[in-house]
């Protein structure tokens, strides 16, 4: 048997696995699919053609797979993505993606502190923490281990690699380095020292990032120069991950040091 509150409204479309928890005034609308062990306290919306991986917990208010803050939308099929563990509080809301199957995913082990929102056609990664009210604007792509302090955003077609920490209430108008840290710009300041420390990443990976990080930030070359000269030089599994960022196409650019 569900464990379904008899004040929920669930569509006969839905799979939802016997295991998952619905709480009051829950609605869930549409081809959704919820995964087992998952739970969805009151009054949360779950529309559109959503997949919720097993493990999740759905806060208080929260809102997934509504349709896209995109005047292009016109109602075509679309997804939205969760996978598995991942924790959304209060009055968080992620929106499906705008285009003919297209899609808006959050990977594993995220947690999405409350008022967050993940704009359509965003790609976040695993083991991703937003804090307090961290707006994501369409096609916004972070990677994996990315921490995002409170109040940041992130501007449209912007990406910020694995590991890195953007501070409080920073805009990322830019694309951000991986294992990077920034200011309240945006702009980098240093290597996430802690989120390497705590990393499974090797010493001579480590030490390759700062060292690249040196060349990338606070040589004398333009960055084109020493963006080129990491790529050239880096021979890590986490250093090449770096060169992979460096070279994938950017429409933002990429943050320069709060030095310069």
């Amino acid at each position: 048997m569900l464990a379904i509150h008899p004040t929920a409204i669930i569509s006969p479309r839905a799979e939802i696995d016997p295991s998952v928890e619905v709480g009051p005034f829950c609605v869930i609308d549409g081809d959704v699919r919820i995964g087992a062990n998952s739970k969805l306290y009151h009054q949360v919306y779950v529309t559109g053609w959503t997949e919720i991986g097993e493990g999740c917990v759905l806060h208080p208010g929260v809102i997934v797979g509504h349709e896209p803050q995109d005047t292009k939308y016109k109602g075509e099929r679309s997804y939205c993505r969760i996978g598995e563990q991942t924790i959304l509080r209060e009055y968080v809301t992620v929106h499906r993606a705008s285009g003919e199957d297209l899609e808006t995913v959050i990977g594993n082990r995220c947690f999405l502190l409350g008022g967050s929102h993940v704009g359509h056609n965003s790609k976040v990664g695993n083991d991703v923490t937003l804090v307090n009210n961290v707006l994501l604007a369409g096609h916004v792509t972070i990677q994996d281990r990315v921490t995002i302090g409170g109040s940041a955003m992130a501007h449209q077609f912007s990406r910020i690699g694995e590991l890195a920490m953007v501070s409080g209430f920073a805009p990322v108008h830019m694309d951000i380095v991986p294992f990077a840290m920034t200011d309240l710009r945006g702009k980098i300041t240093s290597v996430n020292r802690v989120g390497l420390k705590r990393s499974n990443l090797s010493k001579e990976e480590i030490s390759e990032i700062k060292e690249s990080f040196r060349t990338l930030f606070r040589s004398d070359m333009g960055f084109s120069e020493a963006s080129a000269a990491v790529v050239a030089k880096v021979k890590t599994s986490a250093g090449k991950r770096l060169a992979d960022f460096l070279n994938a196409e950017s429409k933002r650019g990429i943050a320069g040091s709060s030095r310069s």
